[in-house]
């Protein structure tokens, strides 16, 4: 019996090892990027020879060859690796430093609300591949298809906008939606200097758990970024191709197409300070011609958008932003951002809340190994956004992708508070979470700037006397505890279960109310945002 035990584990681990793993390595190539997912980054994030470097922590995803120049990545990976999965680590790796990474990836669970009594099954497969050619060069592509069901205020979202979140168009079918999403790029860095990167994918600007600049909330697009590291400082620029697919019926030959570029610039001041600068312009895909397409004066890599868009007479949408960190002893991060799509210092003084100044602002405050415990970490972030902040006259040109807002989930006319506790030890972790949130809400006939998706067809409901909240005010309430066990660090495949309790309510709405259990087993490589 004690044999044919032995031989049966040594077979379960086998097939377990071949099923996550095809070919692979320890890691994602060296010119290539680590996956846009904070429980992966946290793995390696807060190490003590990362946090007192300089790193550019506020651009995300990070490229593996830069974080690898502070800490020694796949120690850290190999330590988080269950002692049954280390044997997976390291293969596929080729002579002249290429390599080869194929694996599945999946998200396999079940989920129950036990207040509406409804219960759901997840179920998404894909494949995932990378491809490294020397340092230099890296290929890099996941395919992945869902069909599964959602909680009550999940689905009222799909319903009215017509998108999974963050994930693609939904597709009505029994178990709930069916959905799909491809993202992959080309990395390519001829020197330390330079990387150039082409693909499709998400970006994000900050330090936090959420941006106020740049977030990873919407879904995928097709992009070309270029990362300049000089000295102490880093430069991004960045030009996307997106989309507005409201009422396309998931045809892409009805999506309206937009273009956005972006400019960050990060100077680490010295080793505790770091200062951020950011524009962005936002221009519809068609004038009043019906022709336009890509307009060459965005391209400019070095010069501000504003002074460009004033030079054309130009209507598009831009905003600018701030970002700011600074590390307060060992083991603390004050971080904070400051959005501004509009200006007008004269309304500012008189303090009359005109609706045209349009702004935002983050404070948060990172602490690890809090008391002292090794692994144990916290979050406190605080958000806060203007009323019509992100919205224009014209839908096509707001600050939004695939009928989300790609900033903030909530978009404008909110403010939030949210935290994390989180305890790591080897492959397990545990986390806690509360999010309060006071937003104002819009009705079809009302404007009160909460609403992002507004253009200038649906009146402002004043002009003056604009605050923070107005229109239907409601308060959500979002707290949850889940533990996870890391299977496979590399691909962040693990085991989690947990629980979440959402509320809604307003003076004009009955209390909204979801106590909801989850379990699943899934391949992690993006964050997926639900709290909102």
């Amino acid at each position: 019996m004690g044999a044919m035990y032995k031989w049966e584990k040594r077979v379960s681990i086998f097939t377990l090892q071949a099923l996550f793993l095809i070919v692979s390595t320890s890691g994602i190539a060296q010119s290539g990027f680590l996956p846009l997912n904070r429980d992966y980054n946290a793995l390696f994030e807060t190490h003590p020879d990362l946090t007192k470097s300089g790193f550019h922590s506020s651009i995300r995803p990070y490229r593996k060859s830069e974080v690898m120049e502070h800490v020694d990545l796949d120690t850290i990976l190999y330590a988080a690796t269950p002692k049954f999965m280390r044997s997976a680590l390291g293969r596929g790796k080729w002579k002249n430093g290429r390599s080869l990474e194929i694996y599945p990836t999946f998200n396999l669970g079940y989920g129950q609300d036990f207040v509406s009594e409804k219960d759901y099954a997840v179920a998404g497969l894909g494949l995932s591949g990378n491809l490294e050619l020397g340092k230099k060069l890296t290929l890099s592509g996941a395919y992945y298809t869902a069909n599964r069901g959602f909680v009550d205020y999940v689905d009222s979202f799909i319903v009215q906008n017509e998108v999974v979140p963050g994930s693609g168009y939904a597709r009505l079918t029994k178990e709930g939606y069916s959905f799909s999403n491809f993202e992959g790029y080309v990395s390519y860095s001829p020197s330390k200097i330079f990387n150039f990167q082409a693909g499709q994918g998400k970006n994000f600007i900050g330090n936090g758990y959420r941006s106020l600049l740049l977030s990873d909330v919407a879904n995928n697009y097709p992009f070309f970024k270029i990362n300049t590291s000089v000295w102490r400082i880093k430069y991004v620029n960045l030009f996307t191709v997106m989309n507005d697919v409201q009422g396309s019926g998931g045809r892409e030959s009805a999506y309206q197409r937009k273009f956005a570029s972006f400019h960050y610039l990060s100077w680490n001041v010295n080793k505790w300070l770091n200062i951020g600068l950011f524009e962005s312009i936002v221009w519809a895909g068609q004038d009043s011609s019906g022709v336009r397409g890509y307009d060459v004066n965005y391209l400019n890599p070095i010069i501000f958008y504003r002074p460009v868009e004033f030079s054309l007479g130009s209507s598009d949408n831009a905003l600018i932003g701030f970002n700011l960190s600074a590390k307060i002893g060992k083991s603390v991060l004050l971080y904070g951002q400051v959005i501004i799509d509009e200006l007008f210092l004269k309304h500012i003084r008189a303090q009359d809340g005109w609706w045209a100044n349009k702004q935002g602002f983050q404070l948060g405050v990172k602490a690890w190994n809090l008391l002292k415990v090794e692994g144990l970490s916290l979050l406190v972030e605080y958000n806060r956004v203007r009323p019509f902040t992100y919205s224009h006259g014209l839908r096509i040109q707001n600050y939004a992708h695939f009928n989300q807002p790609l900033a903030h989930p909530l978009g404008a006319n909110f403010y939030e508070g949210t935290s994390f506790l989180r305890y790591s030890k080897g492959a397990m972790s545990f986390e806690g979470s509360l999010m309060y949130a006071v937003k104002g809400f819009d009705e079809v006939d009302s404007n009160f700037g909460g609403n992002i998706f507004f253009d200038s067809s649906n009146p402002r409901t004043r002009n003056l006397g604009n605050f923070i909240t107005q229109g239907i005010n409601t308060t959500i309430m979002i707290g949850g505890v889940r533990a996870a066990y890391l299977i496979y660090p590399p691909t962040n495949l693990k085991l989690e279960v947990g629980v979440s309790v959402r509320s809604s309510s307003s003076e004009v709405h009955n209390n909204n109310a979801t106590t909801l259990f989850t379990i699943g087993l899934k391949t992690d490589l993006k964050n997926t945002y639900h709290d909102f």
